[in-house]
């Protein structure tokens, strides 16, 4: 499991949700479900408080702890997967496109519901269904009462993607901040980023901030630009104290049409108001070294 999901994992209940959810099993058969809850998939961010869907897009970089989309379980309308294809489909209200990622690595988009199936005499059973690889996984499920939630608001800015082995379009992303962790299961976000030594920069007013992660050093030095003209070296300060408490820089989190995405410091390689070009050379290189 990710570091940074590893987090929010603990955090999270099981509810028992009353919306009917559809399923469609591996045989093709349509079950709707009336009692059900979730056991594997959702996470339940202290920051946000409410329950969501942990999706790994497929530009979500290859990195084992990459880019995390949270989507807001209410938001989400319908999962559809394709088990010879390995991938899933995630249909959010309000969003024209399906999101899509990868079911072929363990861990990944893998979610499961746990539901109660009435028998009539024979009495309730309680059954589990999973999406993803594997015998016996479901080909749909839908949810009933999804409902579109307001577009993010505020300025664009646009997050350009560490890969290392391929270019991927600039992501663009709203409201964008920094995630912190504290006291093992805690987190907080702030609009602020801290850098030695104890230098604040307000991430509202960052025209360009470029990233170099030191992976010796595990250090990350970035050449940050305000919206002022001011250009500077400066290094990030990933430990310190946040009221009375240590605290651990673990992303950047930001709000998406779909919902919110967390950006693991390792994964971001720009940050800029004005929409980057992409790197094409860059891109067919990383594709002939993944082949």
């Amino acid at each position: 499991m990710y570091r940074l999901l590893a987090l929010l994992l603990t955090l999270i209940p099981v509810p028992v949700f009353a919306g009917d959810a559809t399923i469609v099993d591996a045989v093709g058969k349509e079950i709707v479900l009336k009692k059900w809850s979730i056991s594997a998939g959702a996470v339940k961010p202290g920051w946000l408080n409410v329950e969501t869907l942990a999706f790994r897009e497929t530009n979500s970089t290859g990195f084992r702890d990459g880019v995390v989309t949270l989507i807001p379980l209410q938001r989400l309308e319908s999962l559809t997967y394709d088990a010879e294809k390995q991938i899933v489909r995630a249909k959010v209200v309000g969003v024209e496109t399906p999101l899509e990622g990868s079911t072929r690595f363990q861990g990944i988009n893998q979610f499961a519901i746990t539901a109660e199936i009435d028998k009539g005499e024979a009495g309730v059973v309680e059954l589990k269904y999973h999406g993803g690889p594997g015998k016996g996984g479901i080909k749909s499920i839908t949810f009933a009462g999804a409902k579109a939630a307001e577009p993010p608001k505020g300025e664009k800015i646009f997050i350009v993607i560490a890969d290392g082995k391929k270019a991927e379009p600039p992501q663009a992303v709203y409201n964008l901040r920094a995630l912190y962790k504290f006291d093992k299961i805690g987190e907080a976000h702030s609009p602020t980023l801290m850098f030695k030594k104890t230098y604040k920069v307000d991430l509202g007013q960052v025209k360009k901030m470029t990233v170099h992660e030191e992976a010796e050093k595990k250090d990350f030095e970035c050449e940050v630009t305000q919206k002022d003209g001011t250009t500077e070296t400066l290094s990030l300060l990933t430990s310190f104290p946040m009221d009375g408490k240590p605290a651990t820089l673990e992303g950047l989190l930001a709000e998406v049409p779909a919902g919110y995405k967390l950006f693991p410091l390792h994964t971001v390689a720009e940050i800029n108001r004005d929409e980057p070009k992409q790197d094409k050379e860059k891109g067919r290189q990383g594709d002939k070294e993944k082949k």
